[in-house]
């Protein structure tokens, strides 16, 4: 068991791709069934499509939205501005108010690929969604 947030970039990275389970979160659920997530150096994307026995999605009733282009919207101008700000980027979307998506081309933008699962992956064994009943993350 290890944290992303401790283990250093070069060693998480490899780590993660040889863990049986992995755990993340989502940017935005939809009602509809989707499930969206932006990250900015691909580790999370990758891990939620390929190589793993099982995955768990855990996520907050604040995630959810009605349908795909409002989880989308909800991840661009919700979840990625907030994380920009935390992360201390200094991003259109981090550093504006409101905070919105300017769709920069920023070297420090955080929001360089999307995911958006439809469906469990067939290179992950297990998928699992765990909606927890009260506001977590952004």
């Amino acid at each position: 068991v290890f944290w992303h947030w401790v283990t250093p970039t070069e060693k998480r990275r490899e780590r993660e791709k040889e863990c049986e389970v992995f755990f993340t979160s989502a940017n935005a659920l939809s009602r509809t069934g989707e499930i969206v997530n932006i990250d900015g150096s691909g580790n999370r994307l990758a891990s939620m499509l390929y190589g793993h026995e099982a995955l768990y999605i855990v996520a907050g009733v604040n995630k959810l939205a009605p349908d795909l282009p409002a989880a989308l919207d909800r991840a661009r101008n919700i979840a990625a501005p907030r994380n920009a700000r935390r992360l201390n980027c200094k991003t259109p979307c981090a550093l504006s108010e409101p905070m919105r998506c300017h769709d920069c081309r920023s070297p420090a933008r955080i929001c360089k690929g999307f995911c958006v699962l439809t469906r469990p992956m067939g290179g992950v064994g297990r998928t699992e969604v765990l909606l927890i009943g009260e506001t977590l993350g952004y």
